[in-house]
């Protein structure tokens, strides 16, 4: 007598397999091998579902043995009850939870998954089989609970544990999103939560990246645990302040190393050089885009290291490459699974190895950090150009303008004489034309506005070029003596002497200085 429990089991294997283990399980019945995971899945559970009705148990357990052998699970048993099945399928998210604990309590091998739970497929463990039951974490809105998962080995199980450092011994949590009977649930454990082993606290990063769901492992506490056979071990869970369901197991697993990854990565297709240049001579070829040269780096961006493995999802369009061994590693401690360079999503399965980088980095030393890609796929290292020393600078540029930093204005040498001047013909020195300086006394502001014609110049010299010089009147040399009159006699006007009053004294248009030297005044008429 077969028991309603077994399709629900075969319901469970059938959701843990792959499609090409789905294709060989339908062959050996002779059914079609067409269609997406989910039309496999729902041919053979109606597959299974005709043979329980029809009561055929002889294909019912052939088509068991060949689903428990193709996922590689132990096969529990064969049963040879006789009961009448019913005409509809009852899954096991539609069985009470207490019913549900019960039969995985008694359930000696299980299958990828137990009670509501189907997990995510990773590429760093494969579930093997169950080793506790699935217990249920209640609501704990505002106070603290605590679940705990028992569970022991077999001699054959506790001798594998202790000679394979693969297998290990994992702690499976995820919540409750309502469609755990036809989804993969990510790992997740409450975000108040403590995890013991046999009353050892275990290190382990439970919460993952904020806002991230699956971006956290199951909880490996293969060395807290002791692998002996019979012995009773116990994991214990407390959790708070949670507001939805969750579920708990331990599963033993088998671990693939990031080497062993490197390895599948390096035997399967690749992303090839000539699919590169195509891409590239396609996309110059664009009338709708302008391609240019690109510069890309030889350094992985999660590392900032030297590529090694170059690497890309086949679903991104750039040609920028990471290491494999970096990207593995990073998603081995946080499984986020998006591209570093363009943050799309990826899986392993879509990761290939490209090997117009690869050459790249085989052609170039270990220090030359970037290259720059022409529109046609050619590739060069950066040129760096040394200015030449003796070039000519080119007209319009800022090397015909010379920066004179300190400007200082000459000085012009001043002839000093034996004899001083007469103080009734001194003159104020001003800024002439030949550039020399003088004192300039303090004069009203009305007289430093009088038009230059009035002033007396004598510093003009009669060597220059009469061009340059205004026309001036006539002029008569003075040849009498002119005896100046005294202080209170003379007039002035802001320090210039009166013509009239040099015409009334000697009746001249020129003047003589002192007896025993001869010296020409003119002025300006």
């Amino acid at each position: 007598m077969t028991s309603s429990p077994d399709i629900q089991n075969l319901v469970m294997v059938i959701k843990t397999m792959t499609n090409a283990q789905m294709k060989d399980a339908l062959r050996s019945e002779g059914l079609a091998v067409s269609g997406v995971k989910i039309s496999l899945q729902l041919r053979l559970i109606e597959y299974i579902e005709r043979l329980h009705q029809r009561g055929s148990l002889d294909q019912y357990d052939r088509i068991a043995r060949t689903l428990y052998t193709i996922a590689g699970i132990q096969w529990p048993g064969t049963s040879t009850t006789t009961t009448t099945y019913p005409s509809q399928p009852s899954y096991a998210s539609s069985r009470p939870a207490a019913s549900r604990d019960t039969y995985s309590s008694k359930m000696p091998s299980r299958p990828f998954s137990s009670g509501p739970l189907v997990f995510k497929e990773s590429p760093f463990y494969k579930i093997l089989e169950p080793l506790s039951p699935t217990v249920e974490c209640k609501v704990r809105e505002s106070t603290r609970d605590t679940v705990e998962l028992k569970f022991t080995f077999s001699a054959t199980t506790a001798q594998k544990l202790q000679e394979e450092p693969n297998l290990r011994v994992m702690v499976f949590c995820a919540a409750e999103s309502g469609l755990n009977g036809f989804t993969r649930s990510d790992i997740a454990f409450p975000h108040q939560v403590e995890l013991k082993a046999n009353l050892d606290d275990v290190k382990a990063n439970l919460r993952g990246l904020k806002n991230r769901p699956g971006s956290t492992r199951p909880a490996d506490i293969t060395n807290y645990i002791r692998k002996r056979a019979g012995y009773t071990n116990l994991v214990a869970m407390t959790y708070a302040l949670t507001q939805k369901k969750f579920y708990i197991v331990v599963n033993l697993v088998k671990r693939r190393p990031v080497e062993e990854l490197i390895a599948t990565l390096k035997s399967r297709n690749k992303i090839t050089r000539d699919q590169v240049l195509r891409e590239m001579r396609s996309r110059a070829h664009d009338a709708d885009i302008v391609a240019t040269s690109t510069v890309m780096s030889l350094k992985c961006p999660l590392s900032t290291l030297r590529i090694e493995i170059p690497c890309r999802s086949i679903s991104c369009t750039h040609n920028q490459c990471f290491d494999a061994s970096s990207f593995l590693q990073l998603q081995e401690q946080a499984p986020t699974w998006t591209c570093p360079v363009c943050n799309k999503s990826t899986s392993f399965e879509s990761l290939q190895v490209d090997q117009y980088v690869e050459e790249i980095l085989h052609s170039t030393s270990t220090d030359v950090e970037q290259v720059t890609i022409e529109p046609n796929g050619a590739w060069h290292t950066e040129r760096k150009e040394e200015p030449a020393k003796n070039s000519q600078a080119s007209p319009g540029t800022d090397d015909d303008f010379v920066e004179i930093t300190n400007m200082v204005t000459p000085k012009l040498k001043r002839e000093t004489t034996s004899e001083p001047r007469p103080t009734l013909l001194s003159t104020p020195m001003t800024n002439t034309q030949n550039g020399s300086k003088g004192t300039t006394p303090n004069l009203p502001r009305s007289s430093q506005k009088r038009p230059a014609p009035q002033v007396v110049d004598l510093t003009l010299s009669d060597d220059e070029e009469e061009d340059e010089l205004p026309i001036r009147l006539p002029k008569r040399q003075a040849l009498g003596e002119f005896v100046p009159r005294s202080a209170s006699q003379n007039s002035f006007t802001n320090g210039y002497t009166h013509v009239e009053d040099l015409r009334s004294s000697t009746g001249q248009d020129s003047l003589s200085l002192s007896p025993g030297r001869q010296s020409n005044i003119y002025f300006d008429l």
